[in-house]
């Protein structure tokens, strides 16, 4: 996997997130279709989970209790000991990199290096609060119709296909 590199150093590692990150997150510019969906998605109820991990729909204005990011989003970033103290934001350190200025960011509890909030290892931990949200919305929902529209999931990402094909058969509504 890309995002896994077997790179020597976490210095090498933030180096090659950053540049990703850069250029698939920071300088994402919502496309037309994303534009549309929020539009069509305008004061309805609405949740989103989803296995991108760019940031893509909050950057396009969704809302962010009503996201939730399966797999992580790599704008996070989390204690590499495998310890859960929490996420934080890692588009300072992505800036300071791209500027050729970076230096790997350090855990406020342990100081253990930080990595992308990505399942990159057995130290990824889901988003609780969002998948808290998620299963709220189905059981407000669980007897009223939903759509669920499957955007860019394919029997190549089964991870997330899977589960919303066996949510669907359950809840015929």
């Amino acid at each position: 996997d890309a995002l896994d590199k077997d790179l020597d150093s976490w210095d090498e590692k933030w180096q090659f997130w950053s540049q990703l990150i850069n250029e698939y997150s920071v300088e994402y510019e919502p496309s037309k279709a994303m534009k549309q969906l929020k539009k069509l998605l305008n004061g309805k109820n609405y949740f989103i989970a989803t296995s991108t991990f760019g940031h893509f729909f909050e950057k396009a204005g969704f809302d962010q209790e009503k996201i939730f990011n399966v797999f992580g989003d790599w704008t996070m970033m989390q204690c590499s000991s495998g310890l859960n103290h929490g996420t934080r934001s890692d588009l300072s350190t992505v800036k300071r990199y791209v500027n050729g200025q970076g230096e790997v960011p350090r855990c406020e509890d342990c100081n253990s290096p930080m990595e992308l909030h990505m399942p990159l290892n057995a130290h990824f931990f889901p988003d609780e609060d969002a998948n808290t949200r998620f299963r709220w919305f189905l059981t407000r929902n669980q007897n009223k119709k939903v759509v669920v529209l499957e955007l860019g999931v394919d029997p190549t990402s089964p991870q997330l296909l899977d589960p919303m094909v066996k949510l669907v058969e359950q809840f015929k509504d």
